[in-house]
């Protein structure tokens, strides 16, 4: 097996190149409801409608996010066509951006050094993970490392050009998912006099620079704000520039979590690294790396903002995706500073525990959902897991002649891609909505009345390509008595679907499904309590 490196053990593919390997399992998983569907249906509203400035969900101004992650979005529909797998296609391009710029960064920090960093992020399983779902997390951690390799160009050699693609980068990341951007930049910018003290040390002048850029990048969100808001109302536009903002920050409307709750995940979060640390030597690698410049700046950038992100109260591992790029400067300087600091031998704790993953989905009570799946799609999954599994076993056996960070990183991608199918039949095969999207097309070309209840999230718009959202049913009783042959789209963030909703689909929290006209009487104080009549 030829993997194509060179005397110094070092692969001549670049790291960011690996993860092409996860284009052809992106439609392993079925879309994710509630966030992967409604950002989708949202980016798919504004293609039908044409409004590109004003975002909206169902009809309706949405303010939660920013528009940059929708017009991604259709831009790549537009070169690859209206599927799922060319929005996720997209994301796993952010995440190949990603190891890119942080083997830049790296090198910028270390110029002498052999590029242990972008080895230690492609290795995080939580990060390839994620790199195959629609979310925002990919896209703000490829701005963050922008603007992190910004900042290192503007303290190393004081050029105007670094401000420039600091701007740049905090105007982006404002743009892909707002005021957190700054948070990330900040640990960075204002430790820079400590992080940079070997070498080219920054001035507080330059830091003042950096600060004064950044937080100039918000202009050209401020600018999309306005132009969101300036024909709406009062209330929405308060909604979109305070609450969506400053209110996030001070009490969170969802996810609202202790703050020590992010502390016991980090360690789950980084794997396989905390599994082959041999931590022993640990002590040794930090003091041999305590005056790197790298190993100080990748704690100043995920120290401090995973403190911050610990005081704000609304937490998802997700937020923390954004501090793995620091997180991983920091370890390949301290793998630089002692060498034996991976144990390879222990990647066999992290095969075994998908090989337990695997053997439990095959021979353990049968989870939700794998029953709605097809026998032959249920074979093909645990093949997929076995085959890549085995794939993993077999790298480690004839690539010994590469680094351990790279050996051990290839081989975390190789069962991180091993654990896609496992998930499917695991959990997310009960979450697939799209039988419920297909009946929803079927019932609309029979002409059969069908509405929605005002609290859905979006979950078919995009999966059924609907031309424009469903009409809202504010009143589900009073709709259902002048429809009697309906059928109404109900959602629920909790319980379980009444007795008589069709193409229920168990979610992680609630349920989505149809029911007809007399299911939804026989059910009317549920519904109504789920739609509350419009405020005068």
């Amino acid at each position: 097996m030829d993997f194509r490196f060179r005397r110094d053990g070092q692969l001549q593919i670049p790291p960011a190149l690996w993860l092409l390997a996860l284009l052809p399992l992106l439609v392993v998983l079925p879309p994710v409801p509630i966030d992967e569907t409604r950002y989708l249906s949202i980016a798919w509203e504004m293609r039908q409608t044409g409004s590109w400035i004003t975002l909206h969900l169902n009809g309706t101004p949405y303010f939660d996010k920013p528009p940059l992650l929708f017009w991604l979005l259709n831009l790549a529909w537009s070169v690859l066509g209206v599927s799922l797998w060319s929005s996720r296609a997209l994301v796993a391009l952010c995440g190949l951006g990603c190891v890119a710029l942080c083997q830049r960064l790296e090198k910028r920090l270390s110029p002498a050094d052999n590029g242990q960093a972008p080895w230690m992020l492609l290795g995080m399983i939580f990060l390839v993970l994620f790199s195959g779902v629609v979310m925002f997390d990919v896209l703000l951690c490829l701005c963050v490392l922008l603007g992190f390799v910004a900042i290192a160009d503007y303290v190393s050699e004081g050029r105007p050009a670094a401000l420039w693609l600091l701007f740049a980068a905090s105007a982006l990341g404002l743009l892909a998912k707002g005021p957190v951007m700054l948070l990330h930049l900040a640990g960075p910018i204002i430790l820079a006099p400590w992080w940079s003290a070997q070498g080219q040390r920054a001035s507080w002048r330059r830091v003042l620079a950096m600060l004064l850029t950044a937080v100039l990048g918000a202009l050209p969100v401020l600018g999309w704000a306005w132009a969101a808001v300036h024909h709406l109302s009062a209330a929405d536009a308060n909604n979109l520039l305070l609450r969506q903002t400053a209110g996030r920050v001070v009490q969170s409307f969802a996810h609202n979590r202790p703050v020590w709750w992010y502390l016991p995940w980090v360690p789950v979060l980084l794997l396989p690294w905390p599994v082959l640390l041999r931590w022993r030597r640990l002590p040794n690698a930090m003091r041999g790396a305590r005056l790197s410049r790298a190993a100080r700046f990748g704690a100043c950038a995920c120290v401090p903002a995973l403190l911050a992100f610990c005081v704000v109260s609304g937490k998802q591992l997700h937020y923390l995706l954004p501090l793995m790029p620091g997180t991983a400067i920091l370890l390949g300087a301290w793998l630089r500073s002692e060498p034996g600091l991976l144990d390879i031998r222990r990647m066999g704790i992290m095969i075994a525990l998908v090989a337990g993953v695997l053997a439990w989905a095959m021979f353990g009570p049968e989870p939700i959902g794998r029953g709605i799946l097809q026998r032959h799609t249920v074979v093909w999954l645990y093949l997929l897991a076995a085959g890549l599994l085995l794939a993993v076993i077999v790298f480690l056996v004839t690539s010994r002649g590469l680094r351990a960070e790279q050996r051990a990183s290839l081989a975390a991608l190789l069962l991180a891609m091993a654990l896609l199918p496992l998930v499917r039949l695991q959990a997310l095969g009960a979450l697939d909505a799209r039988e419920v999207a297909r009946r929803v097309v079927e019932l609309q070309a029979q002409g059969v009345p069908v509405a929605r209840i005002p609290n859905d999230p979006g979950v078919i718009t995009f999966l059924a390509q609907l031309p424009a959202p469903l009409p809202e049913a504010t009143q589900p009783s009073a709709w259902a008595k002048a429809h009697p042959d309906g059928i109404l789209l109900a959602y629920a963030g909790r319980g379980s679907a009444p007795e008589g909703t069709q193409n229920a689909v168990r979610l992680a929290n609630g349920w989505v499904g149809l029911m007809p006209s007399p299911v939804v009487e026989a059910n009317a104080a549920l519904l109504d309590r789920l739609a509350p009549p419009p405020a005068e």
